[in-house]
Parts: C-alpha cells; sequence; structure tokens
C-alpha cells in the first residue's frame, strides 16, 4: 500500500512521541505545526491509517483519540524507512 507525505508525516510524529495503544491524542493535536493548506486532509488521512489497521481510534467524552496499533509498529517503521 501506498502512503502519502501526510500519512507518513502523522505515523512518524506519532511514534516519534510513543504514541502506542493507551497513549493517545486529540485530532487537533495531530494538526499542530502542520502548514493551514495541509490541516484540512488530516481527518482523510487518519481515517484511511485507520481503515489499514496501522491506527486505533478510542472515543472518550471530550472527542476521539487516536494511537498507533501496538501490534504494526513493525510494518509503520518499515513504511517510513
Amino acid at each position: 500500500m501506498q502512503y502519502n507525505d501526510l500519512e507518513k508525516t502523522l505515523l512518524e510524529r506519532m511514534l516519534t512521541d510513543n504514541r502506542i495503544g493507551g497513549r493517545h491524542l486529540g485530532e487537533q493535536d495531530t494538526c499542530r505545526g502542520l502548514p493551514s493548506h495541509v490541516k484540512g486532509k488530516v481527518s482523510k488521512a487518519l481515517k484511511k491509517l485507520i481503515k489499514n489497521g496501522l491506527i486505533n481510534n478510542h472515543p472518550t467524552s471530550y472527542g476521539m483519540q487516536y494511537s498507533l496499533n501496538p501490534k504494526k509498529i513493525d510494518e509503520i517503521q518499515r513504511i517510513l524507512e
């Protein structure tokens, strides 16, 4: 499967920040530091990564939260190489 630069950037940021399993962050936090013309595409990128099983979503009372799937860390590292 091919992943674009935004999807790779999201995976890399979450991996670097150790957002794996129970440690998650919100969609707005994933947008932090990205150029404004890219921020609208983050939601679509997250949906693709969830569909492919690389990211898990966690519904909370204060909104949807996202973390890397701990079972797919090896695959994520191969994608980022």
